[in-house]
């Protein structure tokens, strides 16, 4: 919430001294600060530099960007396209590039919001003062988690950890060249059907597509993401729909909502991606409105646009390349198993564990949230009553979720415990079984009889069966 007052604020302030439309600035002001507090932030001092510089040089790319959206919508088309399909495909180089690629979606999503008498604005200086918002809108995020992480005590975050992309996916192309074919192909038929269907408000096919694109892990977490997308839209819009009756565009409550719905947008995503959709489709409907637009005229065209660009974006998926879940979550397991591994050998050496313990569980978050379809899987075949005789694909998650209190009690434990290098040996052993499936791996060996590396050897035990389940 203060992160969005701030960096609109300092926006309104800089759209004054500019002479431009507070809208000019405002709107990419509010994108800026929410999509940047998407980031879990903890990255390196050098890698913060560069992604606040690429942040700020792309702001000012996507005000530029937007102004050529409607005299040139073709070149604009072009251009967003090249820069989205170029951030997915650059996962392949590993988790520093994910991250810092990463940043340019959250950047230009801020040119598909442009607003009433904008466009006529040159687009230079705009841009740069995008820029300088788009940096404003960085430091603010920065400097308010610091001041939480002094004044409140809260834990200095981890960057997100980031599979390996250059895995392939059973065969044919990288899981990160897939996900980008995608990307570009559903953004293109986006902008096609929202210029045919939907005229001026284009726009909101192609957010729809990109939202629900943009992050998804195989074939049954699109479909469920497109879903849990359409309905959100249709409770955000309906929901905005009511408020503009209530609420006077320029009131405080208006201004006040504005700020809080992303803050309770922020808490409501960590349960239900729909009722995340519902409270940003709200946001911005208020924004629109707050700057001259009719929230009740567009009501219509507003859901089919966004139902379109979701049926897109999950056909392509689908069609195109499909990646499944499966490919990616073996890959985020061996992300996990190393910082297990790396965990293992800071208590072995008696060094420290609590940065690697985070990244492990850091990791972890990422294997359970990336088997979102597959969770959903095996509570169908539950209420249906079907009973399985193998594994079922979510068994190797499940193990892996089950390793963190044993490992939490052994970096706990001082010294090292009879049998700790041979669940070093173990996690190495699955480790090799992952990065070549097709050639057999020796068996792991027995549990240890100490209590923390036996619910861990456990645990590991119950991983290596499940991971077939997953080929």
């Amino acid at each position: 919430m203060f992160s969005i007052l701030l960096s609109s604020t300092s926006a309104a302030a800089l759209a004054r001294l500019a002479d431009v439309p507070p809208a000019a600035l405002v709107v990419p002001g509010v994108i800026f600060a929410f999509t940047l507090l998407r980031r879990p932030g903890g990255e390196p001092v050098r890698e913060q530099i560069g992604s606040a510089v690429l942040f700020s040089v792309t702001a000012g790319t996507s005000v530029w960007l937007g102004s050529q959206m409607s005299p040139h919508p073709v070149i604009g088309a072009v251009v967003f396209v090249a820069l989205m399909t170029a951030s997915v495909w650059t996962r392949r180089f590993g988790p520093m590039a994910t991250r810092l690629g990463a940043m340019v979606p959250l950047a230009l999503l801020a040119s598909l919001f442009t607003t009433g008498g904008v466009e006529q604005v040159p687009w230079w200086p705009r841009s740069g003062w995008a820029a300088l918002v788009g940096l404003l809108a960085f430091c603010w995020v920065h400097v308010l988690r610091r001041a939480g992480q002094r004044l409140l005590r809260l834990p200095r975050p981890e960057p997100r950890a980031a599979a390996s992309h250059r895995q392939r996916a059973r065969r044919g192309p990288s899981v990160s060249t897939r996900m980008a074919a995608q990307t570009g192909l559903s953004l293109a038929v986006a902008f096609t059907a929202g210029h045919l269907l939907f005229g001026e408000h284009w726009q909101w096919a192609v957010l729809s597509a990109l939202v629900v694109n943009l992050g998804t892990i195989g074939r049954g977490d699109l479909a469920l993401k497109g879903v849990e997308r359409g309905a959100g839209a249709v409770l955000g819009t309906l929901f905005a729909t009511g408020l503009t009756v209530l609420l006077h565009p320029h009131g405080s409550a208006s201004v006040v909502l504005i700020c809080v719905v992303p803050a309770a947008a922020t808490l409501v995503r960590q349960h239900s991606y729909a009722g995340y959709a519902a409270c940003m489709t709200t946001t911005m409907s208020l924004l629109y409105r707050y700057y001259g637009e009719s929230a009740e005229q567009l009501l219509l065209i507003r859901l089919q646009a966004l139902m379109v660009g979701a049926v897109l974006a999950v056909a392509v998926g689908w069609l195109l390349l499909p990646v499944r879940a499966g490919d990616v979550v073996r890959g985020r397991i061996a992300a996990a198993l190393a910082g297990l591994a790396a965990v293992l050998e800071a208590h072995r050496k008696g060094s420290d564990t609590v940065a690697p313990l985070r990244r492990f569980e850091a990791t972890v978050r990422e294997v359970h949230s990336s088997a979102r379809s597959l969770w959903l899987h095996r509570r169908m075949l539950h209420l249906m009553g079907r009973r399985r005789t193998t594994p079922h694909r979510t068994a190797p998650v499940e193990a892996l979720v089950n390793c963190l209190e044993p490992l939490r009690a052994l970096t706990a434990a001082p010294g090292n415990l009879p049998g700790a290098a041979a669940t070093a040996a173990n996690v190495a052993v699955i480790r090799r079984s992952l990065a070549a499936p097709e050639v057999p791996s020796p068996g792991l060996r027995p549990p240890s009889p100490e209590p923390p590396l036996a619910a861990l050897d456990t645990a590991l035990e119950r991983l290596a069966e499940g991971l077939p389940a997953l080929r």
